[in-house]
């Protein structure tokens, strides 16, 4: 611990991680740290690497899907937040929270990204994953992404670096850690009132202990969710874990729901959807052990 102590920010140990997720499950991180500027988050992952410390990145915590046991290691949580606005174009952290980049861009009656409202997360997360909603994706409107290289620093990368495709980025391949994104936005549509996109959102998503879509839709017109209902899993419940009646593709924890909840319900869905319509349904959500590894569903 003799480098991240000598960077001089608070530690914490033993730090429950549910509070920091949607679903609101986790258990304790070894060590744990709040970051409150981009350029701080370099300093910690280097910090980590010669102590010898495992690490892994925490947003908005919508995507991940913590053990039950916690994480042997390092939690980074990136509360980056500060946002720029230069003309058309929007230079913001990634520790920026979505619903606050767009709350942003329309107060200078910049648009586009106003249907991606209600979506969960950061903008960090959302370049990671493409984010998107109502035939918009976070990617259509990137110009560059200043991201961190292990072994070579700090580097600002084109929009095309990203091949930016459905809910898929490069950064899945390379996991390089997004510091700052730069987005030129189009003049605030009147006809697109974002009020109806909340309205409309509000309709179809569920409340509570809920993190969006749990899986992907397998074509442009066939969702998730549809197939879910079709094959009459809505209500399907495992412990506090159940498909939300209201949204085939979302998972609601209920109170107390564990890991392994949300693991028995995704594999029996996966499973039923293989089974009726021959179509392997692949996760947006990522569910990883206490070591960090990935979980197969």
């Amino acid at each position: 611990m003799n480098e991240l102590e000598k960077l001089g920010i608070e530690i914490k140990r033993d730090e429950p991680l549910a509070p920091y997720t949607a679903y609101k499950i986790g258990g304790p991180a070894d060590y744990f740290v709040n970051i409150r500027a981009s350029a701080d988050l370099p300093k910690v992952i280097e910090a980590a690497e010669k102590d010898k410390i495992p690490y892994m990145l925490l947003g908005g915590g919508c995507n991940t899907v913590f053990s039950d046991k916690g994480f042997r290691g390092l939690v980074i949580h990136n509360m980056a937040n500060k946002i720029e606005v230069h003309g058309s174009q929007m230079i913001v952290e990634s520790g920026t929270p979505l619903s606050l980049v767009i709350a942003e861009a329309l107060k200078h009656e910049l648009g586009g990204i106003d249907k991606l409202f209600g979506l969960p997360g950061t903008i960090g997360g959302a370049i990671y994953g493409n984010a998107g909603a109502q035939g918009v994706e976070i990617g259509d409107f990137v110009v560059s992404v200043k991201i961190y290289r292990s072994g070579q620093g700090i580097v600002e990368e084109p929009k095309e670096y990203f091949q930016f495709s459905y809910r898929h980025s490069f950064l899945k391949k390379s996991h390089e850690i997004v510091l700052e994104v730069k987005l030129d936005l189009p003049t605030l549509d009147p006809d697109g009132a974002p009020i109806e996109v909340l309205k409309f959102r509000a309709e179809k998503q569920p409340k509570g202990k809920v993190a969006g879509s749990f899986f992907k839709n397998p074509t442009a017109n066939e969702s998730a969710g549809f197939l879910i209902d079709k094959a009459g899993l809505k209500g399907l419940k495992v412990g506090d874990i159940e498909i939300s009646q209201q949204h085939g593709n979302w998972l609601m924890n209920l109170g107390s729901a564990t890991q392994k909840d949300i693991l028995a319900v995704a594999r029996k869905t996966k499973e039923i959807v293989k089974e009726k319509f021959g179509i392997d349904l692949e996760p947006e959500n990522i569910l990883i052990d206490e070591h960090g590894n990935r979980i197969d569903i």
